[in-house]
C-alpha cells in the first residue's frame, strides 16, 4: 500500500492497469476513470504519463483513450498531462514522442508516421495534430503528394484552442499558434501564427 499512497486519488485510477503500464514503460503512468488504454505496441516512459487527468476535485471526467498498435510505439521523456476528453492513436509502425507539459481536453492526436512534440508544450482544448490525410490526391496529370509525413513540434510552443496541425509541419521553439488556426507550413521559432491557413503575423513574441 505504500507504494500506492504516494499516488493520491486512487478510487480515480485504474489502479491495476496504472500498475501494469507502468511496469511495462519503465516510468510511472497514471491512468484515471474512465480513461481507456489498448497498448499493444511498446511504451517507454522516463517520467510520468497522466492519461484522463481532471481539472480539479469535481471536474470534468469524459473518457480519454490511448490506442497503440502492435508496432506502434510512445516514448515519453519527461512529465506530460493528458487531460480527460482527449484520444490519442498510434498506428503500426508509427512513433509519438513526447517531452512534457500538457494536452487539454477533448484534444486529438492521430500519429500514422511521426510525431515529436517537444518539452514545456502547452496544447489547448479540441486541439487536432495528424500526420496524414489517410487518401492520396492525384492531379489531372498524375501528379501526387505524400499523403503522410512526421510533425515536429519544438519546445516552448502554445497551440491554442481548436488549432489543427496537420502532416509535415515543423513549429520552431517558442512559437504560438493562435485559437482555430490550420497549420499546413512551418512555422518558425518565435512566431505567431493565425489564419486558415495560418500565416505569421507577429515574429519574436514570448509567452508564458
Amino acid at each position: 500500500m505504500s507504494r500506492l499512497s504516494r499516488w493520491g486519488g486512487l478510487r480515480r485510477l485504474h489502479v491495476l492497469r496504472s500498475l501494469l503500464l507502468s511496469r511495462r514503460s519503465g516510468g510511472t503512468v497514471r491512468v484515471h476513470r474512465p480513461a481507456t488504454t489498448q497498448v499493444a505496441g511498446s511504451m517507454r516512459v522516463g517520467g510520468r504519463l497522466d492519461v484522463g487527468l481532471r481539472w480539479g476535485r469535481n471536474g470534468f471526467a469524459a473518457p480519454s483513450q490511448l490506442y497503440v498498435a502492435a508496432s506502434g510505439a510512445v516514448r515519453v521523456e519527461g512529465s506530460f498531462h493528458v487531460f480527460a476528453g482527449t484520444r490519442i492513436v498510434v498506428d503500426d509502425d508509427a512513433v509519438l514522442t513526447i517531452g512534457s507539459g500538457y494536452i487539454n481536453s477533448d484534444a486529438r492526436i492521430a500519429c500514422f508516421s511521426a510525431i515529436t512534440i517537444g518539452h514545456d508544450v502547452a496544447i489547448a482544448e479540441q486541439v487536432v495534430i495528424r500526420d496524414s490525410d489517410n487518401h492520396q490526391v492525384k492531379s489531372a496529370m498524375g501528379d501526387q503528394h505524400p499523403h503522410t509525413a512526421p510533425i515536429r513540434i519544438g519546445d516552448h510552443v502554445w497551440i491554442g484552442l481548436g488549432a489543427t496541425i496537420l502532416k509535415g509541419v515543423t513549429i520552431g521553439d517558442g512559437a504560438v499558434v493562435a485559437a482555430r488556426a490550420v497549420v499546413t507550413r512551418d512555422v518558425p521559432p518565435g512566431a505567431l501564427v493565425a489564419g486558415v491557413p495560418a500565416r505569421v503575423i507577429r515574429a519574436d513574441v514570448v509567452w508564458e
